[in-house]
């Protein structure tokens, strides 16, 4: 008669919670401290859980330990593991919440997410609108978000996407400044001081690709001014410093208000666009889902 194999058991969880906090901290006396244990309660519960899986998961030196490569494989598992539950416990905690978290680049979140979200509040005051500005996508997938905003062409296994507005750039400047250039084409631009941000967040970043996109020969620019972001961009327009290139979702207020002004009626298409994304494989809570169809 065949033996079944018997399968193993997953180790004792305390023994789980004593690796995870020796690994992050590389310490198994800080473990103890923040797991309110001695030190050698620590390093009997990481004996038991070396014996369960078979294989040493530290290396032991005087006053130091670091991860075996068994240990780094183990680490990595539960740190998977921790951001499953993080977002399983987020999600249930926002089920039946009033409030949204939605994630976007810095310049989304300044120059039209914001805006956007406070326009939404008036109307709908009993919704909490979350904000997280960050250069650094999140991913709905994998982070406590709901809704992302996303730069690109659309192509984002796992994310459902609809489309905000295509990417259209363009340069503008103050009207003071405009009063006494003569600027009746691209290549007039060539002259003035530009205002380059050196973000990289687009394709087309700098004057050098939109000169490229508008079909300017390539040539030295007169002067330049460098930022490192689009608010000081903008700031420097306003002030009439020199010529910026702006994005159409970010300038909307400005020209509006006459604070700035495009000195030509050319705009470069990248075929690019921005998106608001969540993840396929989650349920939206009712109050997201509200801010989606809005």
């Amino acid at each position: 008669m065949a033996v079944q194999k018997s399968k193993k058991r997953l180790p004792p969880l305390n023994t789980i919670a004593a690796f995870e906090a020796s690994a992050r901290l590389m310490s198994f006396t800080k473990a103890a401290e923040e797991l309110h244990l001695s030190q050698g309660a620590v390093s009997r519960q990481i004996q038991v859980l070396e014996e369960r899986i078979g294989v040493p998961l530290f290396n032991r030196r005087h006053r130091e330990i670091d991860l075996t490569r068994a240990g780094v494989i183990f680490q990595q598992a539960i740190a998977q593991s921790l951001m499953s539950i993080r977002r399983a416990v987020a999600l249930i905690e926002n089920l039946e919440s009033s409030s949204v978290t939605i994630a976007a680049s810095v310049a989304m979140s300044s120059f039209w997410l914001m805006p956007a979200m406070i326009g939404f509040r008036e109307l709908h005051p009993d919704i909490e609108i979350r904000v997280l500005a960050s250069d650094q996508p999140l991913d709905p997938r994998r982070e406590a978000v709901d809704l992302a905003i996303r730069y690109g062409d659309g192509h984002w296994p796992g994310l459902i996407k609809y489309k905000l507005f295509d990417e259209e750039i363009f340069p503008v400047c103050s009207p003071e400044y405009l009063e006494s250039r003569p600027i009746s084409c691209a290549d007039d631009l060539l002259d003035e001081v530009l205002i380059d941000v050196e973000a990289g967040l687009s394709v087309c970043s700098t004057w050098d690709d939109w000169f490229a996109l508008a079909g300017v020969a390539p040539q030295p620019h007169r002067s330049s001014i460098r930022v490192n972001n689009f608010d000081l961009a903008y700031r420097a327009a306003c002030a009439g410093k020199g010529v910026a290139l702006a994005w159409s979702y970010g300038v909307t207020e400005l020209l509006r208000d006459g604070a700035l002004v495009r000195p030509l009626d050319i705009s470069v298409h990248t075929r690019l666009s921005e998106y608001i994304v969540t993840a396929e494989q989650y349920e939206l809570t009712n109050a997201a889902r509200f801010v989606l169809d809005a």
